[in-house]
């Protein structure tokens, strides 16, 4: 009875509401998901728009932007590695980004996380041996959104490779959004001694390899901030991994 009355639920949806693709906003195919706990990926973007994704398959120096060969540091010119799926100037990961962070589309974590997966498949990535660190939101711009858009990815990563997500970094700083800051020096400045570990994560951390999750990399000054704190507290080998990088 209950999945009867969800297909005429999602029937009606589809005659009042037909579901657009989020980045062409052609019409998508009618809602098959009949649970209302799961994400069918049909619901918020086409085919053709998801396979038009460009994945890269290295990672990258994220001061100078290297692809490093064999996935190796070749650079000095920093203290971890860029792992990025895809490229900000992407129209759909854009769009897929614009709507998931600033629009509170919740349900697009496991479209974003696949899209990650795929990516540390393309690299080869040996990651068995690392835990996943989320970056946090301030307390109060976590409330105001609703859900911290790093920690949701990090937790679909940590379940679908079946490693062990520690949140183990806190935000001790409600500054303004990086967006707003208007160029380099000012988003260093703006994000400068925001991070914190949390004093019951400082042994899970230490001595180990971290898989830092967030969602964009623009000049690295939020990533920067929190390697040098995690590097503080004895983390070893890091890789940045985000959606995509700018």
């Amino acid at each position: 009875m209950k999945l009867f009355l969800i297909k005429c639920k999602n029937f009606v949806l589809d005659i009042l509401f037909p579901p657009l693709c989020l980045n062409c906003r052609r019409h998508l195919n009618a809602r098959t998901n009949t649970d209302s706990t799961q994400t069918n990926t049909e619901n918020y973007i086409c085919k053709n728009c998801l396979n038009s994704i460009q994945l890269n398959s290295s990672l990258f120096c994220p001061v100078c932007r290297l692809r490093l060969a064999d996935n190796k540091k070749i650079c000095s010119h920093t203290k971890y590695l860029l792992g990025a799926a895809g490229n900000y100037d992407d129209p759909v990961i854009r769009n897929l980004i614009h709507y998931f962070k600033y629009n509170n589309f919740e349900n697009l974590t496991p479209i974003l996380g696949e899209i990650l997966l795929r990516y540390i498949e393309n690299c080869k990535l040996k990651i068995e041996n690392f835990i996943i660190v989320p970056i946090p939101l301030h307390p109060s711009r976590e409330r105001q959104r609703g859900f911290n858009q790093s920690k949701l990815l990090a937790e679909y990563i940590a379940q679908n490779l079946n490693l062990n997500l520690i949140d183990a970094l806190k935000r001790i700083k409600n500054t303004k959004p990086q967006a707003q800051c208007k160029n380099n020096e000012s988003r260093t400045e703006n994000i400068k001694n925001c991070f914190k570990i949390k004093e019951s994560a400082i042994e899970s951390i230490k001595n180990k390899n971290v898989l830092l999750i967030d969602d964009v990399f623009t000049t690295g000054s939020t990533i920067n901030e929190a390697v040098q704190i995690l590097k503080q507290n004895g983390v070893r080998k890091i890789i940045a991994l985000v959606v995509a990088k700018a």
